[in-house]
């Protein structure tokens, strides 16, 4: 446990974009490269497990004096290229089910080691996460020349949708892409190589925890932490930090949050939709959501079910139940929708953070860091602070949320500012209603609420 507050925001403040927001570059990737419809993942597996797992062969083929024209011989080979994939895909997930890492890579390229081997640690870490349920199946083919380079004319590249849900984490099952490529060798279908789609997939496709090294898995109630195979203290120190931080955010959040919190704290820089290489480098953490439909699969916007957070490596040796308790709030409030403006969401988890140091440290750590962002950092800023470009920002635009969360919890106190969190949340669709939404249930629009903050004086 932490007993020295930060002297600014607290450490990992600066977190990446969350719901529906961070996938506008996946939207645009689907319109652009889709080559066919994205199938729901359920009716895509229903489809799939309705067809016989057997010797792989071409569908018989109406007579002509039967009065329909037979398929061509083109048809006829796509069909049984989808029936083979679709066969190889369920029993992939069957044998993490089952345990059986055998049948798990007999539809591995036996001439690719490298790949074998890494799916020799992708099947041991889906092992180790004990999943519900788990389940692939083909969305659309996509077309790159260098891999038909790389593997042959045969090469049948396609986006997969994996469908997994953690048990005590993820409340309903929920998705994520790969892109899988297969030849054909001696007559049957193989897979060939799992990351040539990546660039044209998703923000953290096939960047998972358990896409990436051997982890190991420590549990606790209500907590699931994820460390490089070896990397024993750190887990356990971890799950004890997240244990108090999740007491924080009982005690300091009033939505009754049953969830549980996934905590991956790897060696690796990219992880899932964090990328502490390069702009997040200053992050100590980041909540990434999860999605129980993804954008463009259903909807526009996908539906979101969780978030996990994922530790800057550089950090990891420096986690508390501080960062912890901002990160966790962000994943307390993921599955509300995302469309609340960042200056609440992060407002909202920096007072439950703060909230925590005054636990430690006593008021007058946090009437300090009140009066430093009213001198220093309100003056840099002539409104609330947008979306566009939040976490860009050389202002303190996490002080200022904060700032404005303390400041509507002041005068409407707590429960009334985490019934606007979830209002805009799920209706805050645009400036529009967000303004709507705000001027119902505060008395305020941002404009004028930024006015009332420039005025504001604290009662010591």
């Amino acid at each position: 446990m932490s007993s020295t507050p930060p002297s600014a925001a607290p450490p990992g403040a600066e977190v990446s974009p969350h719901g529906p927001r961070r996938w506008l570059g996946l939207l645009i990737a689907v319109a652009v490269v889709s080559a066919g419809v994205v199938y729901a993942v359920e009716d895509r597996e229903r489809d799939a497990r309705a067809r016989p797992v057997a010797p792989l062969t071409t569908p018989p083929v109406s007579q002509p004096n039967q009065g329909t024209k037979p398929p061509s011989k083109t048809a006829a080979a796509v069909a049984a290229r989808r029936m083979a994939v679709d066969t190889i895909l369920l029993r992939r997930a069957k044998a993490v089910r089952i345990v059986d890492e055998r049948m798990f890579l007999q539809d591995v390229d036996p001439a690719n080691k490298k790949l074998r081997q890494a799916q020799k640690v992708l099947f041991a870490n889906l092992v180790e996460l004990s999943l519900q349920e788990i389940g692939y199946s083909q969305a659309e083919e996509r077309f790159d020349q260098a891999a038909v380079r790389e593997h042959g004319s045969s090469a049948y590249l396609v986006r997969v949708l994996m469908r997994y849900q953690i048990p005590g984490v993820d409340m309903t099952p929920v998705t994520t892409e790969l892109g899988y490529t297969f030849v054909q060798r001696a007559g049957r279908w193989v897979m060939a190589d799992d990351n040539d789609l990546d660039e044209d997939l998703g923000p953290g496709a096939h960047q998972e925890p358990w896409d990436l090294g051997r982890f190991e898995v420590h549990r606790a109630p209500r907590v699931l932490v994820l460390v490089n195979k070896g990397d024993t203290r750190s887990g356990r120190a971890i799950v004890e930090e997240a244990k108090e931080a999740l007491t924080e955010v009982t005690a300091y959040w009033p939505r009754k949050w049953r969830g549980s919190v996934l905590i991956a704290a790897l060696d690796d820089t990219e992880v899932r939709d964090a990328r502490f290489a390069d702009e997040d480098i200053e992050s100590a953490a980041s909540a990434g959501s999860t999605f129980s439909s993804l954008p463009g699969q259903d909807t526009a916007d996908g539906t979101v079910a969780g978030a996990y957070i994922v530790i800057n490596p550089k950090e990891r040796e420096r986690v508390d139940e501080i960062l912890l308790s901002h990160e966790i709030t962000h994943v307390a409030t993921a599955d509300l929708g995302g469309y609340e403006p960042l200056w609440l969401a992060e407002g909202a988890a920096e007072y439950v953070s703060w909230r925590g140091i005054e636990a430690i440290s006593g008021p007058g750590e946090v009437a300090k860091w009140e009066q430093e962002v009213i001198d220093e950092a309100l003056p840099q800023l002539t409104a609330l602070p947008s979306d566009a470009g939040f976490y860009q920002s050389s202002a303190d635009v996490y002080g200022v949320s904060w700032l404005a969360v303390r400041f509507l919890v002041k005068r409407l106190g707590l429960t009334a500012v985490a019934d606007l969190y979830e209002d805009l949340a799920r209706h805050g669709t645009d400036q529009a209603a967000r303004d709507r939404i705000l001027l119902t249930r505060t008395g305020f629009t941002e404009a004028t609420l930024w006015i009332y903050l420039k005025e504001y004086v604290p009662q010591r």
